[in-house]
């Protein structure tokens, strides 16, 4: 193996890398109501109860269950479950005085000023995300930390795409949000609020593993000595 062949392959991992930061820019892609549980592309990887992947870790504030307040409902106050109808769903209240239906199981929630990380695994990226939002505000932030380097933030309506819901925390509004990477490899993402609070439940999405760029070296130089036989043997066939 030359020097010269050497440093072909690293410059083409530079350059795939490079592609790959370049062209990777992540966009909501769509938003659908009252989806708690079920996820439409990938797994759920976090729900704060039962399921928590060993390919990912989660840091920061954790509420609920609740308990019954004694007068048929739940009582919150500067967190509020994420809506949800269905089986199981509480009566919560109040807003205003008015009550509704939300998330009867424990869910994160980012108190003002607070910050929450969702991380995989050392060797590991999320390929695509989506989560389960309550009480959408103006004042929240999600931010994904790519894997080679920068990063791309969602502050407010931008966080679920807008689709005609206001930033206005109200607690009848719950959706799971999609995100599409474009081929984005994502290490982290951090969810910020600027004020109480930013509640949300089901991580989901993709986890792959990532090939080391010692891996990446080989495979390109494999590529190019399976090229190298190709052509010997048609000069031979030709000969």
């Amino acid at each position: 193996m030359t020097l010269r062949t050497l440093f072909a392959a690293s410059a083409a991992v530079g350059l795939l890398a490079a592609a790959s930061a370049a062209n990777a820019a992540i966009v909501v892609s769509s938003a659908v109501s009252n989806q708690l549980y079920t996820t439409n592309e990938g797994v759920i990887l976090e729900d704060f109860d039962a399921i928590d992947s060993p390919l990912t870790t989660f840091t920061g504030n954790v509420v609920g269950p609740f308990t019954e307040n004694g007068d048929g409902d739940f009582d919150v106050s500067n967190s509020a479950p994420p809506p949800y109808t269905g089986g199981g769903s509480i009566t919560v209240c109040c807003q205003g005085g008015n009550t509704y239906e939300g998330d009867p199981t424990r869910y994160a929630s980012v108190q003002g000023s607070g910050l929450s990380t969702f991380s995989v695994a050392p060797g590991y990226v999320l390929k695509s995300f989506n989560f389960y939002m309550g009480s959408p505000d103006s004042y929240n932030k999600v931010t994904f930390h790519l894997l080679n380097g920068g990063s791309q933030v969602f502050s407010g309506d931008a966080i679920w795409g807008g689709n005609g819901v206001l930033g206005n925390g109200d607690r009848t509004k719950g959706f799971r949000v999609y995100y599409d990477f474009n081929g984005a490899k994502v290490s982290s993402i951090t969810f910020q609020s600027g004020s109480d609070a930013f509640e949300f439940d089901g991580l989901a999405g993709n986890v792959a593993a990532v090939p080391e760029p010692g891996t990446w070296a080989m495979m390109i130089l494999g590529f190019g000595a399976a090229g190298a036989m190709l052509r010997s043997r048609r000069r031979l066939v030709a000969a």
